[in-house]
Parts: C-alpha cells; structure tokens; sequence
C-alpha cells in the first residue's frame, strides 16, 4: 500500500491555496472588466490553471463572486442550532458575526472590491439575494425556538426579516473594527427587544 507522504492536511492545504488563487484572481477580473464581460479562461489563465480546474471549485461563474458564502452560511447555520439554551438567537448571531469580521479584517480590501463588483451587476444582487433568503430561514427557525413557536408563525419570520433589513440598511457602514461591532450591537439591541416583546 503508497501512503502519500504529504497527507491530508498537505493536500487540502494545496487545495485551498489554489481555490483562494482562483477566487482572487476572478475578482479583479470582475472588478477591472466587469462580471459579465469576464470568461472562464481569462480566470483560469490569470489564476495559472486550466478553465477545469476553474469549473471544479466553482461549478458557475456566479460562485467565484462569492467564494466563501456557502461556508459562511453553513457556519451560521450551525452557529445558530447549535447554541446552548440560555443563548439567544441574536446573541448568536452577534457572537457569530464578531468572529467572522475578526476573521476577515485583513482582508478589507477585498471584501470592498467585491461588494463593488455585486452593486455593479444585477444578477450578481439577484444571485445574493438567495444567500439572503436562506439566512433568513435560519434566522426564522432560531427565534422561532426562542418565541416556543414555529418557524412558519408571523413572529418569528417577522423578528428574521426586520434582521436582515438592519442590516441591509447598515451595509458598506459595518467595518471589520470596533466601530462596525459598535453598530452591529446598537442593530441586535434594537432586534433583540424586538423579540423580548413578542415573547411577553
């Protein structure tokens, strides 16, 4: 039996390295020519792989635009099921976001050049809407057990939606600093007695 003297932590290691080369080099194509306007082989060229290579970590286009998001979703989603009894839905979402704006601060830059490549294309917005939609059932689902309803009452869809709305309404204003924790708490208090409401 060959036992591959790199190992698995080696590998995925590689892997993630070429996924993030690859997404890197999409997103100034994106920026500097447009999301429509760029090709696969022109990521794949600028990326030094093959346009395969480009098709197997991102089976569409529209994914190299948002790399990271069916991770991050499926962290919040965990994030959120996962919480102890005594933590509240907004709690977890407070605690989840801090984590994940520590996670990302150096890459500010980044996060700014493809939030201008998404206002730029309308399909590209159309395509974060449903990342959007299924945050919101999460979101639903999680109140729903702090209100001791289900997901499909008024309530809870309702708590969800004013969520994502705040937070909409934020947008470029929430900075991977103390500043943008500030008005993402100042967001969740106002959600949060929201929710304390609903539940008396």
């Amino acid at each position: 039996m060959v036992v591959d003297a790199d190992g698995p932590g080696l590998r995925e290691r590689k892997r993630a390295r070429t996924r993030r080369a690859i997404a890197r080099a999409a997103l100034e194509l994106f920026d500097r020519q447009g999301f429509q306007d760029t090709t696969i082989a022109q990521v794949a060229e600028a990326a030094d792989v093959s346009p395969r290579t480009v098709s197997s970590y991102f089976p569409h286009k529209e994914d190299l635009a948002f790399p990271d998001s069916e991770e991050a979703f499926a962290d919040l989603d965990r994030r959120l099921r996962e919480r102890p009894p005594d933590e509240s839905a907004t709690d977890a979402l407070r605690n989840w976001i801090e984590a994940w704006l520590s996670d990302h601060a150096e890459r500010d830059q980044e996060r700014r050049m493809r939030r201008a490549v998404i206002a730029r294309d309308e399909g590209l917005r159309a395509y974060e809407h449903r990342f959007m939609v299924r945050i919101q059932d999460a979101l639903a689902e999680a109140i729903a057990r702090d209100l001791g309803v289900t997901p499909r009452e008024l309530e809870p869809r309702m708590a969800a939606a004013a969520t994502l709305t705040v937070f909409y309404l934020l947008g470029e204003e929430v900075e991977p600093d103390a500043d943008g924790l500030a008005a993402i708490d100042r967001a969740l208090l106002f959600i949060g007695a929201g929710i304390r409401a609903l539940r008396g």
